[in-house]
């Protein structure tokens, strides 16, 4: 991991693979499924086509068109800060960048997409494909996983098993990542 990425408090698993493979069903379960053994998790996903994260003519959406540097919306539930990148269009922004944003109190991060950060990572491919270069060189494979065939419109099947064997990793990791945090603060 890069050195700003290495200093980040917990783990962070890399989901990467060509669009409309499964990243985003896939995670969907594992975040649930974290989320109902207790931890505290967040994901960060890579929009490679951009995206609108307002809509014209609210109050907000108007504020950061007339040229605020950021606009944040709070709720009793939420908090969603919209902030101009420097340089835009010029690269893309890190994923230690994005991770500055997060709360402090969570287990592990799950990122998707960022396939050039060297993170830890978990490879999703389509049957009778090899995984892409960009994929599998720039961070440590955890896991390869061939996504099961889809009927059109519909996400991958992933099995429990699967899932399960996903769990046990990541939980391993925070595991680890606990146990040395706890050994730094007892020096």
């Amino acid at each position: 991991m890069s050195s700003r990425l290495a200093d980040y408090p917990v783990p962070v698993v890399g989901f990467v693979g060509p669009s409309g493979v499964g990243k985003t069903s896939l995670l969907e379960r594992l975040v649930a499924a974290l989320g109902r053994r207790g931890h505290a998790l967040a994901v960060v996903k890579h929009a490679s086509h951009g995206f609108l994260a307002d809509r014209p003519g609210k109050d907000s959406y108007r504020l950061y068109e007339a040229g605020a540097e950021a606009v944040a919306l709070i709720s009793r539930e939420q908090v969603a800060t919209f902030s101009r990148v420097e340089g835009r269009g010029a690269k893309e922004v890190s994923l230690a960048a994005a991770l500055e944003g997060l709360p402090a109190r969570l287990d592990v991060v799950l990122a998707e997409g960022f396939s050039w950060e060297s993170v830890p990572r978990v490879v999703l491919f389509r049957s009778g494909e090899e995984p892409a270069s960009e994929h599998v060189e720039h961070g440590e494979v955890l896991a390869r996983i061939c996504a099961p065939r889809a009927l059109e419109g519909e996400p991958p099947a992933f099995s429990d098993t699967l899932l399960e064997s996903l769990i046990e990793l990541i939980e391993a990791r925070i595991g680890a990542a606990s146990e040395a945090s706890d050994a730094a603060d007892a020096r």
